[in-house]
């Protein structure tokens, strides 16, 4: 005769395979968990829910930033689980990246019962509300019971988690479990589970504040300029009246654009704002700005010097425009763009702008196919040429995202741009590249410096769990190149407090984790490299140059001009 479980086992046990159930009736298909005993309800649950892939990571730090490279690729939350005290707090740099990035996540973490808390309980700190603003929703779930209207309101926590995370501003919702011991049944077999009626997969949708009333004539412009966002989808042209085809399109670093192969797009524009002449050439006299801004300073000041009005088109509504002087915000989806009226632009407008694209680009060209591949730039430069159509490139902060903006040649194989856009740090790159990578069908790249690869290299603990292939391209330049641009460059604390050098050999922190490391030292073996991706697993390439000679190089590179 079987023993009957414990009543708080029993309801732990229908607890985390409720929670389990629901995710997967949601849509969620992924958790990453990391290992701990208070969040055993959760982790057993989804473990034996056969529509979720459960991930263990040791770390919570990278699982978080795992999770946040899952849902950046599919758009869709990823859940991670963790056990109770300082645990969840190991999310924190994950969850500010999504919350301002506006990605979904769906964070679970495990909590002691009211009665240990604020008592010297171990493990146990004040979990409620821990990520303050950061998240798009907080919810304190109730103590697991059996009943059905409990279990139903678990079921109603769990979808309005997930339409929070989902919303017309996406980000990271935060759940928080309390359990009390026993936390799982020692009988076996287990009890059995209540019926309970399915969720319904919750579909986003991005809803007009205005009640989708039409947004009206856009001012009147001759020379309006259109810059894309890293959001902005690149089929957006197609849903556009005819006339903004003749707009130029200055592109976001990470902008569809860059791989959609449209006629007006605009990848040279700090090459363009840098030369005096152009810019005194022409006179825009609106700006309609797609999501956020582009981060080149060159750019943001000179649509403020311009003076010029701005339309912000932004579909979650919130401010995306940082610069001084009056904009006009409208919260329209950018497949409703139909909708908005324009005069039409002077039809020379664009053309202006293309002939000095093609004039930079073909000096450009000349010029980086001089270089060596120990150059940063020649690095970036091959890659665009090279990448597989339609594989993901994750390409990390600091300098290496600059020379993508810089530097990346146009392309129209619907390659993939990914980075950290929403606070902008290095933390969490080698992460966050491998959530993209794993479960993807395509093939990723990451390119980083050794800096930021250093900063996340607990995340090689997660190879053995990894199915996709990752390629990374590690530039060492032996510290932080990006402070070389700044004036503290000249100071004799630079290389202590600013560029800090780390003496690391990267062929023996590969070989620690069985991971393949290869030492490029020419333009052909990376592109080989590059064309041969691995199967399975990751692989990091190596290509050692010299930050302060790359520094002169840049500055010769972005010196050229449509006058050239």
């Amino acid at each position: 005769m079987t023993a009957e479980p414990d009543p708080t086992a029993h309801a732990n046990y229908l607890w985390g395979h409720t929670t389990a159930r629901g995710l997967a009736d949601l849509g969620v298909d992924v958790v990453f968990f990391s290992p701990g005993s208070r969040s055993t309800p959760l982790v057993l649950g989804c473990e034996s829910e056969p529509r979720l892939s459960c991930v263990p990571v040791l770390d919570e730090r990278t699982a978080a930033f795992l999770a946040l490279g899952q849902s950046k690729r599919t758009g869709r939350p990823a859940a991670l689980i963790c056990t109770s005290g300082s645990a969840p707090s190991h999310w924190y740099p994950a969850v500010t990246e999504a919350s301002y990035s506006d990605i979904p996540l769906l964070l679970l973490s495990a909590d002691r019962p009211p009665e240990l808390q604020e008592c010297g309980a171990g493990q146990t700190i004040n979990q409620v509300h821990l990520f303050g603003t950061f998240v798009r929703g907080f919810h304190a779930v109730p103590l697991p019971a059996t009943d059905p209207v409990s279990l139903h309101s678990l079921q109603s926590v769990l979808q309005q988690a997930y339409s929070q995370s989902t919303s017309n501003r996406p980000g990271p919702v935060h759940l928080n479990f309390p359990f009390r011991e026993p936390l799982w049944p020692e009988s076996n077999p287990p009890p059995a589970l209540p019926q309970l009626s399915s969720l319904p997969t919750l579909a986003n949708s991005l809803v007009d504040p205005e009640d989708n009333k039409p947004p009206g004539k856009l001012p009147h412009a001759r020379f309006p300029v259109l810059i894309a966002g890293l959001d902005c989808p690149s089929n957006l042209p197609s849903n556009l009246p005819s006339n903004l085809d003749s707009i130029p399109i200055l592109c976001d670093s990470l902008s569809p654009f860059r791989e959609s192969g449209h006629p007006a797009r605009i990848l040279r524009y700090e090459h363009l704002l840098r030369c005096p002449e152009f810019v005194q050439s022409i006179r825009p006299d609106l700006f309609i700005l797609l999501g956020p801004l582009p981060t080149s300073k060159t750019l943001r000041s000179w649509i403020e010097q311009s003076g010029a009005a701005r339309v912000v088109i932004e579909p979650s509504g919130r401010k995306v425009d940082p610069l001084e002087g009056p904009s006009r915000p409208l919260t329209l989806n950018y497949d409703e763009m139909s909708k908005l009226k324009l005069g039409a632009p002077d039809p020379t407008w664009l053309s202006v702008w293309t002939q000095a694209e093609r004039t930079v680009e073909s000096s450009l060209h000349t010029e980086l196919a001089r270089l060596p591949i120990s150059a940063e730039p020649k690095i970036t430069r091959v890659l665009s040429e090279h990448l597989p159509a339609r594989s993901l490139l994750y390409c990390a902060n600091s300098m290496p995202i600059r020379d993508l903006e810089w530097f990346w040649k146009p392309g129209n194989l619907g390659r993939r741009l990914f980075g950290a856009r929403g606070v902008n740090g290095i933390d969490g790159t080698l992460g966050t590249a491998l959530g993209l990578a794993h479960l993807s069908e395509q093939p990723t790249y990451l390119l980083c410096g050794d800096l930021a690869f250093l900063h996340d290299s607990n995340a090689l603990l997660f190879l053995s769990h990894l199915i996709g292939s990752l390629t990374v391209i590690l530039i060492n330049n032996q510290g932080g190149g990006i402070f070389e641009h700044l004036p503290v460059a000249q100071l004799s604390e630079f290389e202590k407090c600013f560029s800090t050098p780390q003496n690391c050999d990267f062929k023996k922190l590969c070989e620690a984790h069985a991971l393949e490391h290869l030492l490029c030292e020419n333009e052909k073996d990376l592109i080989s490299f590059l064309h041969n991706p691995p199967v399975q697993g990751m692989r990091v390439i190596e290509i050692r140059t010299d930050r302060k000679a790359d520094r002169d190089t840049r500055r010769h590179l972005l010196a050229l001009s449509p006058n050239t």
